[in-house]
């Protein structure tokens, strides 16, 4: 299973890359975390940065390591896709094992595991090199070891939930609610095992710190980290780089302003139902076989996928995020996972073994038709409550309305047509080439890699040790005066726009070189750059 979809992942992800050119904004930002930290001028692990949670930068530096082999690994983001390639293919078989795990019949498996694995949004997301996959493995990951401790009581399995969803922190923030609302399940499900009254509130106590112990260690040590480094122990929320600050800069632009809840209900209503609408059927429809089955394995995919999609309902209704479609990206794996648990033996064995000749399935009754019948029935019933998302959703992806970021990013695939952006390399190369021109010494080139097109240059450059970014321990002193730690040149974009720290540090730049500074060379937009400037500085800013 896992071969199977990541050969088609990597077919996808190279066409997208070296033919498409498709390189979302999120996708190189992480991957130019993992290059600062090999190849910026200062190389450490710092580099990576705190805005965003650090896993998947740290995957994408595997293949970095050999960029000097195969080059589109940076320059067409190969390398990041691959992380998502080998990730996506993860969370597929991690799909698979575990309704195996339930003993659904192989025939309703193989389809289960095929509506998931070619759902339009996982195969996008298996191959642009974005966190979505990361997410998606861990997660479900921690369903599946979840669910086999809450049918069995096995340690084991307990200790590898826990693990995967410290690796989920690690990856995104949606993963914290998800661990408290499953490390409420685990004590209950712990205390309520023991017969003994005096000794349930410890049992559950022991079984939820198993759990928790590695989230927890994440989550507190990658805040220490942040703290002694950028001095917020919550730097993603405090960062001008943030979403919080994001959205105060683009909110008008995305309809985003405080309050409007009603709105911004129904938005969430009509992302969910377009990427898994009968969703809430099938919860009813589980949720009522689990209480007559007296099956606690619900829980698990409730509590953890739950979590994650209650943390981005919460977080767009407090406008503390953006309402890309992506966010919703769990609802499919929970959809799949929960038509699964209803195809599922009663009460049948955690293993992971092949399935043995159990009992026929009951749901709500005794089923006795011949297993030919059978097997047809489920898969009826699996086309009708899962089939109809892959239709939705690719419906979805093209709708500018829903799928905002998709529907821009595959245009040149889907509406060829409508395309008339410059291919990346070509929109680049005046800024590449005329830099590298210069033969400038290490670190004397000045500029915020907040622009994707920055991040961009800076990791197909030729000498990427030139660039003084907003990533090295010394940018704000080095940005506070050029000329005395021997920076010579600044590369501004206009103001206006996703947060620069050259231009909040210098208001006037752009236009006049705020008295320390000559332009020296314009470059005109692009379609992913704005029309940057290079000033040298010809004097100390004090002195301006």
């Amino acid at each position: 299973m896992f071969t199977l979809t990541a050969t088609l992942y990597v077919v996808l992800a190279l066409i997208l890359d070296l033919h498409y050119e498709v390189f979302p904004p999120d996708s190189v930002f992480r991957m130019a975390n993992g290059f600062y930290v090999l190849y910026s001028r200062h190389p450490h692990i710092a580099a990576i940065g705190f805005v965003w949670n650090p896993l998947m930068s740290m995957a994408d530096m595997v293949p970095l390591l050999f960029k000097d082999l195969w080059h589109p690994l940076v320059s067409r983001d190969v390398a990041a896709s691959l992380v998502t390639v080998g990730c996506m293919a993860g969370a597929t078989y991690q799909m698979y094992a575990l309704l195996k795990d339930w003993q659904v019949g192989r025939p309703i498996r193989f389809l289960l595991t095929a509506l998931f694995a070619l759902n339009p949004m996982i195969l996008y997301y298996a191959t642009n090199g974005m966190s979505e996959a990361l997410y998606l493995v861990t997660m479900v990951g921690t369903v599946r070891y979840l669910s086999r401790w809450s049918a069995r009581d096995d340690t084991r399995s307990l200790v590898y939930a826990g693990s995967m969803l410290a690796l989920c922190y690690l990856a995104r923030e949606e993963a914290i609610l998800a661990a408290a609302l499953s490390g409420v399940l685990v004590f209950v499900v712990g205390a309520r095992r023991v017969s003994n009254p005096g000794t349930r509130f410890v049992s559950g106590m022991t079984d939820s710190t198993i759990y928790l112990a590695p989230f927890l260690v994440s989550f507190f040590g990658w805040a220490l980290a942040s703290k002694v480094i950028t001095g917020s122990f919550f730097e993603q929320f405090t960062s001008q780089y943030g979403n919080s600050a994001q959205i105060k800069l683009y909110g008008s632009y995305y309809h985003l302003q405080p309050g409007h809840y009603a709105a911004r209900l129904a938005h969430e209503v009509r992302d969910l139902e377009a990427i898994a609408p009968l969703l809430p059927l099938v919860l009813v429809a589980a949720a009522t076989v689990a209480l007559r089955r007296r099956d606690v394995r619900i829980l698990a995919p409730l509590a953890v996928l739950g979590g994650g999609i209650s943390f981005t309902l919460v977080g767009f209704l407090g406008n503390m995020v953006f309402p890309w479609f992506r966010f919703y990206i769990l609802a499919v794996p929970l959809s799949v996972i929960l038509v699964g648990f209803l195809l599922a033996p009663r009460h049948a064995p955690v293993t992971s073994a092949p399935p043995r000749a159990l009992s026929p399935p009951r749901i709500g009754h005794e089923w006795r038709a011949r297993p030919m019948v059978k097997a047809g029935v489920a898969t009826i019933v699996t086309l009708i409550l899962v089939g109809p998302s892959l239709a939705t959703t690719a419906a979805a992806m093209d709708n500018p309305n829903i799928g905002i970021e998709e529907s821009g990013q595959l245009v040149a695939v889907f509406h060829p047509d409508r395309f008339r952006a410059t291919p990346g390399d070509n929109a680049l190369l005046p800024v590449m080439h005329y830099l590298d021109r210069l033969h400038l010494p290490d670190g004397d080139v000045v500029t915020d890699d907040a622009y994707d097109c920055m991040a961009t240059v800076i990791m197909r450059s030729t000498n990427p040790r030139i660039f003084v970014i907003t990533n090295d321990a010394d940018f704000q002193r080095i940005l506070a005066d050029p000329l005395v730690w021997h920076a010579h040149y600044l590369v501004v974009p206009p103001p206006g726009g996703v947060y620069n720290a050259i231009t909040a540090a210098y208001p006037d730049i752009y236009a006049s070189g705020s008295g320390f500074s000559e332009l020296v060379h314009q470059f005109p937009a692009t379609s992913i750059c704005p029309p940057l400037r290079l000033y040298k500085v010809v004097r100390d800013t004090t002195a301006a």
